[in-house]
């Protein structure tokens, strides 16, 4: 056979073996190839399918935490299931994957009534502007009907006693929730005529105010010797550091007003002399209190004093029903503090028992001298009292004539300042006194048992073995789509490329 019939037979060879490539491609690789993209492609739109399903569904998020932190409690399920009253929570300057939005989602589930959404206050101007929200506004707010509560990022997070921050939303949402769908609104009148705190914009108590609004309750402004009384819708009285002393009136009927069961809120702040202020201390007297004193309390302790102010400090809470919550957070600060003085041997005859709330440490000093450092051999030194619940019993129960006991509380705190917007420099801050650790908590829990408000939740959970929430940037979103889908896609793609090469060498 000569070079030029080999070389022909070589080539009709070779179209051969490419022919029988090609062949064997259209009907093995292609069909394969095609019945491969067709799986990917419905394995992508069942992947795709499923993730649309699962959004439209909203399904509560698997909570693998001890403590279920994350996850709403039977308590909050409870309270909120028979609500049949629409309610709306509005999520403001927050995203979706917030935990606390997430979390707040789950009220739906448990009761249809109750909306969950989040507002863009540059968008919906006319709510911002309801609600005196800004663009940087971080706030939930909680509507029903006419009644509504605010609260800002802050209301939601709380700290025990090591410091370490606890997310008390669950608390605060649940709270707001019950209060405003609720029938019954207590009212609070304030004492004027007596005082140089107001509740006007520019007064000390302009926060205050603002906060009473966020309050389901009633208050107004009280001058007895107009009213020549005390309003029988009063459920609770507050009195502040009176400047001068009550008329004889006004004393008159705040007594009768504490015989018929009336509650007060008193707040009363040093004296920078003494004041003999008689009327005013015949309504202290009613529950075995003394009049107050010229004086400070100084505290010594390195670890109470709060910004280098020894008269700037945190107290002790003692176990009691009303600060409970206050204790076991980030406590309260006492900014120029006095004490309270009693007569424990009246309140038998008095029928009056006494339950402590805040006390200083035992290393404080009461000192008269307000412009120096206590003097150890002249000042007092001990625990001093600085807030406490006095309960008088007006009358016991009948059950014959099917009458309940009646009891007068009075709850007096010996400072006045932690409700006031009198600001305390913190590094480059102005902060508010009644913004300092849970002051105003300690206030509104106080009006809250003299209204016989039981309306606040406590929902604390450990967080001890939660791990930190993390919410993902973008460029962290691009990463996690990138390994959901390229890294798959990739795989699946070497799987068949490493496939057709097996086959072909066979």
């Amino acid at each position: 056979m000569d070079n030029n019939t080999e070389k022909s037979l070589e080539k009709i060879k070779k179209k051969k073996t490419f022919a029988d490539f090609v062949q064997k491609f259209k009907k093995r690789w292609l069909i394969n190839g095609i019945s491969t993209l067709l799986l990917i492609s419905i394995i992508f739109a069942v992947f795709i399918g499923i993730n649309y399903g699962m959004k439209k569904w909203d399904p509560t998020p698997i909570d693998f935490t001890k403590s279920k932190d994350f996850t709403l409690t039977d308590e909050s399920k409870e309270r909120i299931k028979n609500i049949d009253k629409e309610v709306n929570i509005s999520f403001v300057g927050y995203e979706e994957s917030n935990a606390d939005y997430k979390l707040a989602k789950q009220y739906n589930k448990t009761n249809s009534k109750i909306k969950v959404i989040i507002v863009d206050p540059s968008t919906n101007i006319e709510f911002a502007k309801k609600y005196d929200l800004t663009n940087e506004s971080k706030s939930v707010v909680i509507e029903c009907g006419e009644n509504s509560r605010v609260l800002s990022s802050y209301d939601m997070i709380s700290y025990d006693e090591q410091y370490n921050s606890v997310d008390i939303a669950e608390q605060k949402i649940t709270s707001a929730i019950v209060n405003v769908t609720s029938d019954e609104k207590a009212k609070s009148y304030f004492l004027t005529g007596y005082t140089n705190f107001t509740l006007e914009s520019n007064g000390l108590l302009a926060s205050f105010a603002k906060y009473m609004k966020d309050e389901v309750l009633t208050f107004e402004e009280l001058n007895i010797l107009n009213t020549k009384k005390v309003p029988d819708d009063c459920d609770s009285l507050i009195i502040m550091t009176p400047t001068k002393d009550f008329d004889a009136l006004v004393a008159d009927e705040i007594i009768k007003y504490i015989s018929k069961g009336g509650n007060i809120l008193w707040l009363n702040g040093l004296y920078e002399e003494d004041k003999d202020f008689k009327n005013a201390n015949r309504v202290l007297a009613q529950f075995g209190v003394n009049k107050f004193e010229k004086g400070i309390v100084y505290e010594t302790d390195s670890k109470n004093i709060f910004l280098g102010y020894p008269t700037c400090f945190a107290p002790e809470i003692t176990d009691n029903d009303i600060l409970k919550n206050v204790k076991i957070s980030s406590g309260a600060v006492f900014i120029n503090a006095t004490k309270i003085n009693v007569d424990e041997n009246k309140f038998e005859a008095l029928k009056v028992t006494k339950t402590d709330l805040i006390t200083s440490s035992d290393s404080a000093y009461f000192t008269k001298n307000l412009k120096s450092k206590p003097d150890s051999k002249q000042d007092e030194k001990g625990e001093f009292l600085l807030g406490a619940e006095f309960t008088k019993k007006i009358s016991e129960a009948n059950e014959k004539e099917n009458k309940e006991e009646v009891n007068s509380t009075l709850i007096l705190f010996s400072d006045d300042y932690i409700i006031s917007d009198y600001a305390v420099t913190s590094g480059q801050y102005q902060i508010p006194v009644i913004d300092l650790a849970n002051n105003k908590d300690i206030v509104f829990n106080s009006l809250a048992k003299l209204n016989n408000n039981d309306q606040e939740i406590t929902i604390r959970k450990s967080y001890s073995d939660s791990e930190t929430t993390f919410t993902p940037s973008e460029r962290d979103l691009r990463i996690i789509m990138c390994i959901i889908f390229c890294i798959p896609l990739f795989i699946i793609v070497v799987g068949i490329i490493i496939r057709i090469l097996r086959k072909h060498r066979r």
